[in-house]
């Protein structure tokens, strides 16, 4: 048998994956998981909405990583870690594409699209998941007196400028300026410094 023939099947696998990859890539775009209610709840907590989405992140893409979690203004987040509006966004190195999920008023939708989800975080698996405690403690680093003046707590796990992964609890006020970020290692919880 000749060597050409031999190489027959190497060709086609090589023809074949050159196909398939774009494919699977575009399989990524678009609606990527059913729209349903994930609680009762409207205002789910952070634990709840984070589990929902992580499961449906996993579904879209095995690989898929978080690149941030954090809430949108449409849902302020509460003492208890609930908000009307969740916003988290994984991404998926095999097939460098991101999906966003939303849980808006208990309902989750998930949207897929091509390309990097900017910085990735060195996030653990087991990293800090404990909203409720991060917005105690960045209460008791001043946070208090900032609500009580009608400041609004934000909160978002993202990368730094080395990628290492923080959880930021930042005031805010729809007229005032001047707020607080207080800012955890998103890995261990700790406390790490209040930045005025």
């Amino acid at each position: 048998m000749s060597r050409r023939f031999h190489e027959i099947p190497v060709l086609l696998l090589v023809a074949a994956l050159a196909v398939a990859a774009p494919a699977f890539a575009q399989g990524k775009e678009g609606e990527a998981c059913r729209s349903e209610a994930i609680a009762r709840d409207k205002n789910p907590d952070f634990g709840t909405a984070y589990e929902a989405a992580e499961k449906r992140a996993k579904a879209w893409a095995a690989d898929a990583a978080v690149a941030r979690l954090t809430h949108t203004t449409l849902g302020p987040i509460d003492a208890e870690a609930r908000s009307a509006n969740w916003y988290f966004v994984w991404f998926s190195p095999s097939a460098n594409a991101n999906v966003s999920i939303t849980i808006a008023n208990g309902s989750i939708t998930c949207w897929g699209m091509k390309g990097p989800a900017g910085r990735m975080p060195k996030l653990a698996p087991a990293f800090t998941r404990d909203v409720k405690q991060l917005l105690a403690v960045a209460a008791e680093k001043g946070g208090a007196a900032l609500l009580k003046d009608g400041y609004q707590p934000r909160v978002e796990m993202s990368a730094g400028a080395q990628a290492e992964a923080y959880w930021y609890v930042n005031y805010e006020h729809p007229q005032k300026r001047g707020s607080l970020t207080v800012i955890f290692d998103a890995n261990s919880g700790k406390f790490l410094k209040a930045l005025r």
